[in-house]
């Protein structure tokens, strides 16, 4: 190119290309930035949707436990019940293959009791006729589909006529 005013060949320098060159070079590490963060995010909310799919199913499970053996809770019940079998609405129920399926989570349920006796409240009947309560510990454990496992557990206490505790 000639410079006008004074007729001599005019000599460029690069410096739009070296500054466009360099602008680009820091968007390009900026956008790749971006994009690793948005991948973790993402995996971050699917593990979090499995962890609430798990525990929504875990939860579900002891629900559907206690509504079917509502008014069963007895000393030394888990023991008998345990006894007779995989039977609806005995302790050996197993969710795992029914309901529970369509949240992609198989779901098995245990328990065991932890303590008969007087119960502490305070205004409770004192004496021999007075009624004594069971203490429950009813915990399901969930695995997803997709993987991720959940324990989530659930207290019961039932009253019992006197003389039921050892």
């Amino acid at each position: 190119m000639i410079n006008q005013m004074s007729g001599a060949p005019f000599r460029q320098r690069g410096a739009v290309l070296v500054v466009s060159l360099i602008m680009l070079a820091v968007l390009t590490l900026f956008v790749i930035s971006m994009i690793k963060t948005s991948i973790v995010e993402l995996k971050i909310g699917g593990v979090s949707q499995t962890a609430a799919s798990n525990l929504s199913a875990a939860d579900s499970a002891i629900d559907n436990f206690l509504a079917l053996n509502s008014g069963r809770f007895a000393p030394n019940w888990l023991s008998a019940a345990g006894a007779a079998g995989p039977v609806a609405g005995s302790f050996a129920y197993s969710t795992a293959v029914t309901a529970y399926s369509a949240l992609g989570a198989s779901v098995q349920l245990a328990g065991v009791q932890l303590s008969c006796g007087a119960p502490k409240r305070v205004g409770e009947q004192i004496g021999p006729n007075s009624l004594q309560a069971v203490q429950f510990d009813v915990w399901a454990t969930a695995i997803g589909g997709t993987g991720g496992r959940v324990v989530t557990h659930q207290g019961v206490q039932s009253l019992a006529p006197s003389g039921s505790c050892p």
